[in-house]
């Protein structure tokens, strides 16, 4: 049986399509650390901790708001229930962004260009003089008896505008790929 060839697809469609992949091959670097000793098993319930880390001084922020959100919708799709009293865990937030220009001698932000046997070969990832933010967004778990961290999330991740544009989509993505490393 011969195969029939493939179309010819218009040059827009390739560039889409590898836009789309490309989109898909960067994102966060993730990090999560448990305690060996928990028992994430008898996890049922979480709430919030009274000021969240990422709170202003006696008021809830947009951002709080936003983090919440995110993260209860990604605790009860494990089935653990919001319990505003004596939950099992706790739930804090920590969100950071530093903002610099790189120097030339700067061993941050390369990215392989080729591989040479087993010698990549390196270049900047970023134009000398550019401002650079690098965002970190980070979740605790505390157990709520012991007072003791038993999980923490950490997220970093350049900061671009479209982030800055879209913070409901971009807050939204990052707790779906920190809770990824959820041990439940």
């Amino acid at each position: 049986m011969a195969m029939k060839p493939l179309r010819r697809l218009p040059a827009v469609m390739w560039l889409a399509t590898f836009a789309a992949l490309a989109g898909c091959a960067s994102g966060p670097d993730v990090r999560a650390n448990a305690d060996p000793d928990a028992d994430f098993s008898a996890i049922r319930s979480f709430g919030f901790v009274q000021e969240l880390g990422t709170d202003a001084p006696g008021r809830r922020t947009m951002l709080s708001a936003r983090l919440a959100a995110a993260t209860t919708r990604e605790l009860t799709a494990r089935s653990l229930q919001f319990l505003s009293n004596n939950p099992d865990v706790l739930v804090n937030f920590f969100a950071n962004v530093q903002s610099g220009t790189p120097t030339s001698d700067s061993a941050v932000f390369l990215m392989p260009v080729t591989n040479y046997g087993a010698w990549p070969s390196y270049r900047s990832a970023i134009t000398p003089g550019e401002r650079i933010n690098e965002g970190t967004l980070g979740v605790h778990i505390v157990d709520r008896r012991s007072n003791r961290l038993i999980w923490e999330g950490i997220a970093s991740e350049r900061v671009t505008e479209a982030m800055l544009d879209n913070p409901d989509e971009t807050i939204d993505r990052l707790v779906e790929q920190i809770f990824m490393e959820f041990p439940r």
